[in-house]
């Protein structure tokens, strides 16, 4: 059987978006309730509490090829776990410690 977050990350490519829009997303998968941020490094950022098994998603515009996205504690925390990304590709994260010691799904790699 696969992993839960193989079929959230499939049902996220899933998502109705404008023509000249592009997702980039996170999915919470660490078994904690967590501030989420999705950021297109253009201006746009949004951010949401988040149970395990929830996700955000930030529209970005097509021109964007890197974003990023990140994940604390709550809304005070001063420290967390963020990541580059691109649009189009889920971030899944399985596991948080603050200070960048998350662990995150497999995802491709190379900006």
């Amino acid at each position: 059987m696969k992993p839960s977050w193989l079929f959230l990350t499939g049902a996220l490519s899933l998502l109705a978006l404008p023509a000249d829009a592009a997702p980039v997303c996170i999915s919470n998968h660490s078994g904690e309730t967590l501030l989420l941020v999705a950021d297109d490094l253009h201006g746009n950022r949004q951010s949401q509490i988040t149970e395990t098994g929830g996700a955000l998603c930030l529209d970005a515009a097509d021109s964007i090829t890197k974003a990023s996205v990140g994940v604390f504690a709550d809304a005070e925390a001063e420290e967390g776990c963020s990541r580059l990304t691109r649009p189009n590709q889920p971030e899944v994260l399985i596991g948080f410690a603050e200070f960048d010691n998350c662990t995150w799904t497999p995802t491709r790699r190379g900006f």
